[in-house]
């Protein structure tokens, strides 16, 4: 029986997380690593014991309260608490396989994490690549990391490995609470979102809210008022949206030249690199899958741009690794005749909401939300409010030690209910970036001049992104 300090009530965040996880409208997202050196069981239980002994994040889960009903209590009626037990068997496979490539992620991407039971919210993989080495999957349920915390659990494992001892002896018991209850916290980490001020809305923001919700007149007012009036529509994808998690993904790999060159190109335009990969996946879809669906429209189209909340914040909210502390940025885009200007516009408008910190008071209303019905009332909808792209840079990552560093890295995520696609970007030490491309499968099935429109769009993309800075 946990004791009383080491539980206590979600905050509205992971309460979100808890309803998108067990309501099935998300799976998990990943980040995999191909170190320079080849990890035995022995030195992986033995690091991983350690590292869940510094910090109890990695012995968490929600548990419902028996008896209640979590739509009517809004997931109120749940709680975070540390577990009785983890074991090596429970949370880590080791898998032989002939490549790692994008029926890996497809794989990766059918496995959930359950909430309401007594193992962890993270699961570790270890892939055995035929005459290629290693490769090490963490994969993670959003509730307790984002993108950026999903990297640190790589780099605290990779110091971990470079600290401990390896004996050649597997340490099946990672963790049990009534052994080690003398190492953990007096009381349970509180969530990220609650550490700060970020997500906190104004009260002229909370009276509109339900100004809308309660008076269907003010409503429609509001609607007519705030409407932007464009010409051109928002693009939006012409099925239903269903609840299928499944994903269909494209590895793209740039070498060091290449992005040296883009970097610089991008300094000298006073844009950034995120602006510049996310302009030419649009120009991409606007020349192919665009035209494929409606090949008579323009589309507007909207970026949901993840940005780092930590960056507001000293030290101690910085070195606040682990939790959700990232939240998408919308920025809308009118349909991409000169890619430079359209980069500077990304830029600019990406700069005032970081500014204003918009994004995260948005965040901060899913506190006044009815979950259930945020969910599901997306299913069977033209649109579903699904953004066009998610982009998540995750920028170059460190290496922890120097010992053991990252060779190859990639951040593989669902699309499914919430996006039509998503471009996940990282950056390892020799300065290679790997773009992991996730699409809803239906896009699959357009064609253009005869040819599969998702080839046609994925090739031009590549293409625009190596000669763009010509």
């Amino acid at each position: 029986m946990v004791e009383q300090q080491h539980a206590r009530k979600p905050a509205f965040n992971e309460r979100y997380y808890i309803c998108r996880g067990t309501g099935k409208f998300y799976s998990n997202f990943n980040i995999t690593a191909k170190y320079n050196k080849t990890i035995s069981k022995s030195h992986l239980s033995i690091a991983l014991r350690s590292l869940i002994m510094s910090n109890s994040w990695f012995a968490q889960n929600f548990f419902k309260i028996k008896g209640t009903d979590s739509r009517k209590e809004n997931f109120h009626n749940w709680t975070v608490q540390i577990i009785d037990k983890i074991l090596f068997d429970d949370v880590v496979t080791f898998e032989k396989i002939d490549k790692f490539d994008e029926s890996t992620l497809e794989y990766l991407n059918g496995l959930t994490l359950e909430m309401d039971v007594q193992m962890p919210l993270w699961r570790i993989m270890v892939f055995e690549v035929k005459n290629e080495g290693q490769l090490l999957t963490v994969y993670v349920d959003h509730s307790q990391f984002d993108g950026l915390s999903a990297v640190q659990f790589q780099k605290d494992l990779a110091s971990e490995l470079a600290r401990v001892i390896d004996d050649g002896q597997v340490k099946n018991v990672l963790f049990d609470y009534a052994s080690d209850f003398n190492q953990l916290p007096s009381k349970l980490i509180p969530a990220a979102e609650i550490v700060t001020d970020l997500y906190i809305p104004n009260s002229k923001r909370v009276v509109h809210h339900y100004l809308e919700q309660y008076l269907p007149l003010y409503s429609k007012v509001s609607n007519w008022l705030y409407s932007s009036g464009a010409e051109n529509p928002l693009f939006q994808n012409p099925k239903p949206v269903a609840k299928d998690l499944t994903s269909k993904y494209k590895i793209m790999k740039f070498d060091a030249v290449k992005v040296d060159e883009i970097t610089k190109f991008c300094r000298t335009k006073g844009v950034t690199l995120t602006g510049y990969f996310d302009v030419y996946f649009i120009k991409a879809l606007q020349e192919t899958i665009f035209k494929a669906i409606d090949p008579k429209t323009k589309f507007r189209t909207n970026s949901y741009v993840a940005i780092n909340g930590r960056r507001y914040y000293n030290d101690d909210i910085k070195n606040f690794k682990y939790g959700t502390m990232v939240c998408g940025d919308p920025i809308i885009l009118e349909p991409i005749d000169d890619p430079l200007e359209a980069m500077l516009t990304f830029h600019q408008q990406l700069q005032v909401d970081i500014g204003s910190k918009y994004a995260f008071k948005t965040i901060g209303m899913l506190q006044y939300t009815d979950l259930w019905n945020f969910f599901n009332n997306k299913i069977g909808k033209i649109g579903g409010g699904r953004p066009t792209v998610t982009i998540s840079n995750l920028g170059k990552v460190a290496d922890s030690n120097d010992s053991y560093r990252f060779k190859e890295m990639y951040f593989g995520a669902n699309a499914g209910v919430m996006y039509n696609f998503v471009l996940n970007m990282t950056t390892v030490s020799t300065n290679e970036v790997t773009a992991v491309i996730a699409y809803l499968p239906e896009f699959a099935k357009y064609t253009l001049g005869g040819r599969n429109s998702i080839d046609e769009f994925l090739d031009l993309f590549r293409s625009y992104i190596e000669n763009g800075t010509k």
